[in-house]
């Protein structure tokens, strides 16, 4: 039995979780965890024998919380951190009925996907692009939960993003097959479309394995056997393909002897905006995924209405509304305490503790996890496992991060702009300025993002202008800013030097862009700033995980009752990516019945028999 399980978990987590796609700084990456149940197959029957009786229940959520409710001295499960990752992880547990209590350092919820306001103007850290939400029935994990938990934003509708390439020429196709063959035959030349073509084909195996089965179905217990199980037919597509999943993309590029450079470079920055790495690093099940998600007939890109900060909303409400679970600002953890080998709770900066029965669920990065521990592991509480365990996923000569980022954010004067995107004038768009650079697509300051969300959802600008948002994706280095002191002149410099760069790549679709910007609402965010307002460590993106080389752990951890979720855990980085990472955390804390109640919500498209 250990074999199978091990490769349940090996196979069928990488393929589960790119359900929405989402440009970084929400990008997705998948890691295939060799781990997941080993160290739990020694299991008792007897507690598989109670996760059996427990099949189904159901429960009536009491009434939300107060928000003016006292922070408890004593909750089940407390989470740091109130990232997509650690707020999925509590709106299903709440929903359980779990009592859970999320401390969250900053003023607002969402970590990398917090927004704020400023002058009448939304403005929002991170999100791109999302898919997979507007429809009813979705694989999407961050979709899935909103099923589960019975919130959810109001989604917009949209089918198109521009693209300037290296020449200045610049095109904004419909997402899918119907334009994206002109893309291909004018700007690829002879050959284009037929590899292309070729491609797809090779990867319809693998795209309909990718879309195989829920994450929301997995666990890191011997439960798996039973949550998993519930999908035998998607089961057993993914497994076979199982170990080309897990292969970098770069395998299949090879092998299709796809030559033509336009294909090639648009295929290496695809999985560079999906993952942080080029294709010889990406792993095939994200490719696929994206693939089939992309370029089938009739797919749209999702908004939610109010931007980003309506999915923490949602998120937030889901934790509230069930059992006396609350999200709280400005609570600073500064220690987790430990006790006879066993997590017990946190203490904050404002020195009082909050002890949890349950567990403690860290969303925060592992080296700021490893901070926190620090007191109990220098009064030897921690354990030598733990302590080996932290210096490894620590060591960033084994696993390295990513690169940081430079943004903008401004409020513009509209006046003369079009008031709908269009082919001419897109909401959201990629600038490359060089195809061949040392680095490729990872270059420093190579690719640009930008979003004028406001075209798509005029109530985040006041009447007659907009909201705009420009940012390299993961390709700064943090030694270029490491040292500068914030108020000094020459952080202003460096800071006048990325705004100018960053007003270049808005300007290619918005004429005087700079000119047009309203006063006092223009922001420039440095990895200084990352480091600071994200507590991202060095103002890393996360762990730069390369197919075949390196994998992430799963969130148990050899400190009992201590577990991880989020980026630096499996199955990586990005939106639907930290959502599925939420869920399995959630799904490892409640039993198996609840697990299979919650799958009950979960509504999957149709396969094809």
């Amino acid at each position: 039995m250990s074999n199978t399980v091990e490769m349940i978990f090996k196979y069928t987590s990488l393929a589960t979780v790119l359900m929405s796609v989402s440009l970084i700084p929400t990008t997705t990456s998948f890691s295939a965890n060799h781990h997941f149940l080993i160290r739990h197959l020694k299991t008792s029957r007897r507690t598989l024998h109670t996760h059996l009786n427990s099949i189904p229940t159901t429960t009536t959520p009491p009434p939300p919380t107060s928000k003016t409710t006292p922070i408890p001295k004593t909750t089940d499960v407390i989470v740091i951190g109130s990232g997509l990752a650690g707020l999925s992880c509590a709106a299903l547990l709440s929903h359980c009925e779990t009592p859970t209590l999320v401390l969250e350092s900053h003023d607002a919820p969402g970590g990398a996907a917090h927004t704020w306001t400023r002058r009448g103007y939304h403005f929002e850290s991170g999100p791109s692009l999302y898919s997979g939400f507007s429809s009813d029935e979705s694989p999407n994990p961050l979709k899935n939960i909103f099923q589960i938990v019975g919130e959810e934003p109001e989604w917009i509708t949209y089918d198109r993003w521009g693209t300037v390439l290296p020449t200045g020429e610049k095109f904004a196709a419909k997402i899918g097959p119907e334009e994206f063959g002109d893309v291909l035959e004018r700007y690829g030349g002879d050959g284009a479309v037929e590899e292309f073509a070729a491609l797809m084909d090779r990867m319809t195996p693998l795209s309909n394995a990718a879309q195989a089965l829920t994450s929301l179905a997995i666990r890191e217990d011997a439960g798996a056997l039973l949550t998993l199980g519930r999908y035998p037919r998607e089961l057993v597509q993914t497994l076979k393909q199982g170990v080309a999943l897990n292969e970098p993309f770069s395998n299949i590029m090879d092998e299709m002897s796809i030559s033509n450079r336009f294909v090639q470079n648009w295929l290496d920055m695809l999985c560079f905006l999906l993952q942080g790495l080029p294709a010889k690093g990406t792993m095939n099940a994200v490719m696929a995924y994206m693939l089939a998600d992309w370029y089938r007939p009739g797919v749209t890109l999702d908004f939610p209405k109010g931007g980003s900060g309506a999915i923490v909303e949602a998120l937030v409400r889901g934790v509230e509304k069930f059992g006396e679970s609350q999200v709280v600002t400005n609570a600073h953890v500064e220690e987790i305490l430990v006790e006879d080998g066993a997590a017990v709770g946190v203490k904050l900066r404002d020195g009082s503790v909050i002890k949890a029965r349950k567990a403690v669920v860290s969303n925060a990065d592992p080296f700021v996890t490893k901070k926190l521990l620090f007191k109990a592991r220098e009064q030897g509480r921690t354990g030598k496992s733990m302590d080996e365990y932290m210096d490894k996923l620590t060591d960033v000569s084994n696993t390295p991060n990513l690169k940081s980022f430079i943004h903008i954010h401004a409020g513009i004067d509209a006046e003369g702009l079009p008031p709908v995107p269009s082919a001419d004038f897109p909401a959201q768009w990629a600038v490359v300025r060089d195809w061949d650079a040392p680095e490729g697509v990872e270059a420093p300051r190579n690719i640009v993002l930008c979003s004028m969300a406001s075209l798509i959802d005029p109530s985040l600008a006041p009447e007659g202008k907009h909201v705009i948002h420009a940012y390299v994706p993961a390709t700064e280095p943090y030694e270029w800013w490491e040292g500068v002191e914030r108020d000094s002149e020459e952080y202003r410099l460096k800071k006048e030097e990325a705004a100018d760069f960053l007003w270049s790549a808005i300007e290619e679709y918005v004429p005087n862009a700079r000119e047009r910007a309203v006063k006092g609402t223009v922001q420039i965010g440095t990895p200084l700033t990352h480091e600071r307002f994200l507590r991202r460590t060095r103002g890393a993106y996360g762990p730069r995980v390369e197919a075949g080389k390196q994998t992430l752990p799963g969130h148990k951890t050899p400190l009992k009752n201590l577990m991880f979720t989020g980026d630096y855990t499996f199955p990586g980085i990005g939106v639907p990516a930290t959502a599925a990472s939420g869920a399995i955390t959630a799904n490892t804390l409640v039993s198996v019945g609840q697990h299979w109640g919650m799958l009950d919500k979960v509504r999957l498209p149709e396969k094809s028999s």
